[in-house]
């Protein structure tokens, strides 16, 4: 899980994707966003709109790890902070939620769910909303 975070927060693609099975069930919908069986290629690239932040910091802890036999259920909270400059000044998206990840030992463990629910958004929904927008709209810009 600390390497799900970490990749997500070096903006490292290749070690992301290699996280996960081929196809993973996603359920981001606590934040609006996808729900469904979708290929890891895909979710990966779909992340990588987290280059239109500055920065971001994915923090985890109360780390619970249940196993049975090649299946794994792993749950923790996270405290995820987004950054993005904005007209010179900072937003900042940040939310505290629980992640639980689904896992399956091929070829040692891969991650084959994801599911994202929100305790809450310290700064604010309308703040973490306005800097997923900004974030998005630099990342196109980037990418056109």
């Amino acid at each position: 899980m600390s390497c799900y975070a970490a990749a997500l927060d070096a903006r490292d693609w290749a070690a992301y994707r290699a996280l996960f099975t081929d196809d993973i069930a996603i359920d981001y919908g606590a934040i609006g966003s996808l729900v469904g069986v979708v290929a890891a290629d895909k979710w990966t690239d779909r992340c990588r709109a987290l280059e239109g932040f500055d920065a971001t910091a994915h923090r985890l802890s109360n780390i619970s790890v249940a196993i049975d036999g090649d299946n794994a259920t792993v749950t923790s909270i996270v405290d995820a902070a987004h950054f993005v400059t904005v007209n010179d000044a900072v937003l900042l998206g940040d939310l505290i939620g629980r992640y639980t990840h689904h896992l399956v030992r091929a070829d040692g463990w891969r991650i084959a769910g994801v599911t994202l629910t929100v305790v809450g958004y310290p700064a604010g929904k309308d703040a973490f909303d306005a800097a997923f927008a900004a974030a998005r709209a630099i990342f196109a810009k980037g990418n056109a």
